[in-house]
């Protein structure tokens, strides 16, 4: 009886520290600046956190991560690999620039909340991109996996003050990249044609008054994720999102229009 209980005690000592974990997420701040995001599924009081590390894919071009923050007065290490340099190597398909961010390894004392978000640093975007997305590298990706871990996503912590090891375990849900393009609002004139949205703020319908065809609706939230497509109809049903801003893009038959909409 005695071994079958230390046996329960070990699996379930087990399952505890496996539930330990760091998953990281882009945050829209305003405009052009964002923040990388920590979200632990635990509480903790002064962990220590060593190390860090991830990729942001960025349009290949002119976009650079400038005006980096630090990290409890620890400066991140910043490297880029260009579209044509990782095509070069064989790796990707020329349209995305790497950034490889790297807090290098220190010491500093993190408290936290389960489930609440924490910033590891701040930064902006040069040169207002309007199309493309930003994203994070996944570690399954081809070109992480090809270039052997160089450019994986960790989070080296010791917090349980006894050893320092990789407690990242994904991307969160929805937080993953963010679009560009519903950076760019349009005024509510197209080519001479008047698009009205209303109510704005809405609170269970979103309607478009509008001569033009209206091949399809597409809501998005701040974070650029999909939330709603609509084929062929000048209204939306919203009551079931979340009170936030999201960005409406409106396909008509002589082009395209977005607006900010606020639902509460």
């Amino acid at each position: 009886m005695k071994n079958l209980y230390t046996l329960l005690f070990t699996i379930a000592f087990t399952f505890t520290g496996m539930s330990q974990s760091y998953q990281f997420g882009i945050q829209h701040n305003s405009s052009y600046n964002f923040s990388i995001v920590a979200i632990p599924d635990f509480d903790a009081t002064d962990t220590d956190v060593s190390d860090i590390g991830f990729t942001l894919m960025l349009p290949a071009g002119d976009a650079d991560i400038v005006n980096i923050s630090q990290f409890n007065g620890r400066p991140w290490a910043a490297n880029q690999f260009t579209a044509a340099q990782l095509s070069a190597a064989g790796f990707g398909d020329g349209t995305r620039d790497a950034f490889v961010m790297n807090l290098p390894p220190g010491q500093s004392l993190v408290s936290h909340t389960a489930d609440t978000p924490f910033v590891i640093f701040t930064f902006d975007i040069s040169n207002s991109p309007t199309v493309g997305s930003m994203e994070f590298l996944l570690n399954s990706d081809p070109i992480a996996m090809g270039l052997g871990g160089a450019l994986d996503s960790f989070f080296n912590s010791n917090i349980n003050n006894t050893n320092t090891q990789d407690y990242f375990s994904g991307i969160a849900s929805g937080q993953g990249s963010f679009m560009f393009d519903t950076l760019s609002i349009n005024e509510v004139s197209l080519e001479n044609h008047t698009i009205s949205v209303y109510p704005n703020p809405a609170i269970e319908l979103l309607h478009i008054k509008t001569s033009l065809d209206i091949n399809s609706l597409i809501l998005y939230d701040i974070l650029g994720k999909q939330v709603i497509t609509a084929k062929e109809t000048k209204s939306i049903i919203v009551d079931h999102l979340p009170a936030s801003t999201y960005i409406l893009k409106i396909v008509t038959n002589r082009g395209e229009f977005t607006k900010r909409i606020i639902i509460e």
